[in-house]
């Protein structure tokens, strides 16, 4: 009989009656190679690898972003600013809303299924710049309060020129909120002078304010006019909107507001 070298892991055998060649093949044990695994030699963290691309200034209130991790099965958590990071999630994307203008910062994160997070959040900074100068707004553009606690809401001047004294609306949910006072900010005194402020609650709440006493030079840029403070009433979600009932420069000339915007309020448990 010939003899025959038999390759690793298979069996051959010749019958002599038949003349018949077969072979089988001995399975082999398998090698797993778990790329989640911390102690495997080629063993890589968790990132994540943002999949939109995000300009430096961006000229809307919203941005929507996607992402991924290098690895399946990740879960994300993720902040706006100074807020906490979310709980952990497996939505790969997201739309922020209600940004005030000014510089943001976003950062998120990805966990391994096995518990190992990512240990340094990818960051995106843009800057909001959605309103036009020469404009009245509320600060912050969605604000979220706890029930029972108070509710501060500032009303400001966004890029305006010579600007001494305003009369605006507030138009607010009754039974969600209820009206405190108005104080007087430092923006339209800013160059000499002091401010006071009349205010009216009914179906709106209607203030006024401007310059008293000291020189009416009018203001130019940005800043507080007014801080609107509530008491919550009620778990519910609400809206205050502006109206400006008139504007008025150093001369008592009419000043033109060019956009007006509101607030969205968030009620919590």
């Amino acid at each position: 009989m010939r003899k025959i070298v038999k390759p690793i892991g298979v069996v051959c055998g010749i019958g002599l009656a038949l003349v018949m060649l077969s072979c089988v093949t001995t399975p082999t044990e398998p090698e797993f190679d778990n790329p989640l695994d911390p102690d495997i030699p080629d063993y890589v963290p968790p990132f994540t690898t943002l999949t939109t691309a995000v300009d430096p200034i961006i000229y809307t209130s919203s941005l929507t972003l996607a992402w991924r991790g290098n690895e399946q099965g990740c879960e994300y958590a993720w902040r706006l600013d100074d807020d906490d990071f979310t709980d952990w999630l497996t939505d790969t994307t997201l739309t922020l809303e209600y940004l005030d203008e000014g510089d943001h910062v976003f950062e998120i994160k990805c966990r391994y299924p096995t518990g190992d997070e990512e240990e340094t959040p990818l960051r995106v900074d843009f800057t909001v710049d959605a309103v036009p100068d020469q404009s009245l707004i509320l600060y912050p553009y969605r604000a979220e309060v706890e029930s029972g606690q108070p509710l501060e809401v500032q009303l400001l001047a966004h890029g305006v020129t010579g600007l001494t004294g305003v009369e605006v609306n507030l138009a607010y949910n009754g039974t969600t909120l209820l009206p405190d006072t108005a104080l007087t900010g430092p923006f339209l005194a800013k160059d000499g002078g002091s401010t006071i402020a009349f205010s009216e609650v009914g179906a709106v709440w209607n203030v006024s304010t401007g310059v008293a006493q000291g020189p009416a030079t009018g203001v130019q840029g940005s800043g507080t006019i007014l801080t609107y403070r509530f008491d919550v009433l009620q778990v519910t979600g609400s809206t205050l909107t502006l109206t400006v009932v008139d504007a008025r420069g150093p001369d008592d000339e009419e000043v033109t507001i060019a956009t007006v915007r509101g607030a969205v309020i968030r009620v919590g448990e």
